[in-house]
């Protein structure tokens, strides 16, 4: 596919991928906060992949002046990358809620900060019965991110060929109105001349 294929922004504006990568991840802190909230309310958190990865795209069209396919990558990985950091922040919290009730309960005699919940709460996930339940939510949340990338690349493409092809027909329309026009000024032309003769 090609990384330059014009998806609807000005072919000649220079596409600034440095800002663009810098915007993408700026808006794909959107879903990130989404996945988090709609994790504390008990929602399905992986939808908001699919918000992030509108969210980065428009970032990077926004920050990069352009839209490519090159640009809808970068937002698809930003958005894969703030995804994860945000499913962390979930188990992390999650942690840090279990040691503050454990705590009060009297079942352990120490607490915990969050930041200590975030620094060990890897050592959760290969729990066999914590890690399947963060994995798949995971898993769920990624797939909603890359299926919602490639959609969106798919129709673009789609709405730009059926421009493209809008196009041509109204050149081939235009080009047709033309040569008629020239033809009949043609066939006009012996007669305006003969009449000229007779006069």
């Amino acid at each position: 596919m090609n990384q330059n294929l014009n998806l609807g922004s000005q072919p000649d504006v220079k596409e600034n991928v440095l800002l663009g990568v810098l915007g993408a991840f700026l808006f794909a802190l959107a879903g990130g906060a989404l996945w988090f909230v709609l994790y504390l309310v008990g929602f399905i958190a992986a939808l908001s992949g699919l918000v992030g990865v509108i969210c980065a795209i428009k970032g990077y069209s926004l920050f990069a002046k352009k839209e490519s396919v090159k640009g809808i990558v970068i937002a698809v990985v930003m958005t894969l990358l703030v995804i994860v950091i945000a499913w962390y922040f979930c188990l992390s919290y999650d942690a840090y809620i279990a040691h503050q009730q454990w705590f009060e309960e009297g079942e352990i005699d120490y607490t915990i900060t969050f930041l200590d919940a975030l620094l060990g709460s890897h050592i959760y996930l290969s729990d066999p019965d914590i890690g399947p339940g963060y994995w798949g939510d995971l898993a769920l949340g990624l797939l909603f991110c890359v299926v919602g990338g490639g959609s969106y690349v798919v129709n673009k493409i789609r709405n730009a060929k059926a421009a493209a092809a809008y196009r041509a027909v109204a050149a081939a329309q235009a080009a047709k109105a033309e040569q008629d026009a020239l033809d009949q000024a043609q066939q006009e032309q012996p007669k305006a001349d003969e009449n000229e003769t007779q006069e």
